[in-house]
């Protein structure tokens, strides 16, 4: 197999991995220190089994490792810097600065229309019509 499919079946499978919203926040929990998955579990919200599944799926492409403590297991990053490359990526799923403006537009805009809508729905202006129809 050449080399550059080699790579990009390896880049594949690493982008598969922290495809999960779950893994991604193990990684970026585990940047600040090494937890056992109970505190884990806590952080994220999930039941033990669930952080202990996604645990294993990061263990399988050896980006998480454990440490043995007495009963406990702990959890750290076998490269630490996987993290912050985490965090470059917002860069790419952050809209620029003309979709804001156009987003912001269209809802000044559906505001003004519909807030003028509102207004002659209101009952008090029912009621006026009413009158001045009978």
């Amino acid at each position: 197999m050449p080399f550059r499919t080699v790579v990009a079946v390896e880049l594949g499978r690493l982008f598969g991995v922290l495809s999960h919203p779950m893994r991604i926040r193990i990684v970026e929990e585990l940047q600040r220190e090494d937890l056992a998955v109970s505190k884990l579990k806590d952080i994220l919200g999930i039941t033990h089994a669930a952080a202990s599944q996604q645990l294993a799926v990061l263990r399988s492409c050896h980006l998480v490792v454990e440490r043995r403590q007495g009963r406990n297991v702990y959890y750290h990053l076998q490269k630490p810097e996987l993290a912050k490359w985490i965090m470059d990526g917002l860069s790419f799923i952050s809209p620029d600065s003309a979709e804001i403006d156009k987003l912001t537009s269209a809802i000044q805009n559906a505001r003004t229309v519909w807030g003028g809508e509102d207004k002659e729905k209101s009952p008090t202006r029912r009621k006026k019509r009413v009158a001045k129809g009978s």
